[in-house]
């Protein structure tokens, strides 16, 4: 061996030497190739809609909300969107933004009024939802499966008016679990 293989052998040692090795995965490595399914994916999920629903109705004076759980295309609400509602309604109360309607008590006076989950209700549906929990805004929610990955999109509405306070949209990963869990009812 010449001694200018030598040398370089020989800083790379020293150089390799002073180097800490660590033998875990780093947080960047989990990030691009970690479970998509577990919970904190769904939760960094309802916290970016909360974020997004919190800044549009800033404006607006609303105190008191009650959640419905998002629907699918054929109108029911598929273990998924009972799973997204949790995690929002657990955002909404942790950040503080607005107080939330427990939900017991919203599944009870839907079925009061005999009304199903839904994305979009009748300005006196509104309201009637409105004075029974009373709740200001009522957010509504509907999974779309693109084919490609699955669109949650929720709007907040003033029940006094019938208008949409807020509106968000984030996109799930269309994984098997996701799937499945948008078949089930």
């Amino acid at each position: 061996m010449n001694a200018k293989n030598l040398t370089f052998i020989l800083i790379f040692m020293i150089l390799a030497g002073g180097c800490e090795v660590k033998m875990a995965p780093s947080e960047l490595w989990s990030q691009w190739f970690g479970s998509q399914t577990d919970s904190s994916y769904y939760k960094k999920k309802a916290e970016k809609l909360v974020e997004a629903l919190s800044e549009d109705s800033f404006e607006y004076e609303i105190n008191r909300v009650a959640v419905i759980d998002p629907v699918n295309d054929e109108g029911r609400s598929p273990i998924l969107g009972e799973y997204i509602s949790t995690r929002v309604i657990e955002a909404l109360a942790r950040d503080r933004v607005f107080r939330v309607t427990q939900k017991g008590e919203v599944n009870d006076v839907l079925g009061q009024l005999n009304l199903p989950p839904a994305f979009a209700y009748t300005r006196p549906e509104l309201t009637s939802l409105g004075n029974a929990l009373n709740a200001q805004a009522i957010l509504t929610g509907k999974l779309t499966d693109l084919g490609t990955n699955l669109d949650v999109h929720l709007t907040l509405i003033d029940v006094a008016s019938g208008e949409v306070i807020a509106s968000a949209t984030e996109y799930l990963t269309r994984t098997k679990f996701a799937v499945e869990l948008m078949r089930h009812y």
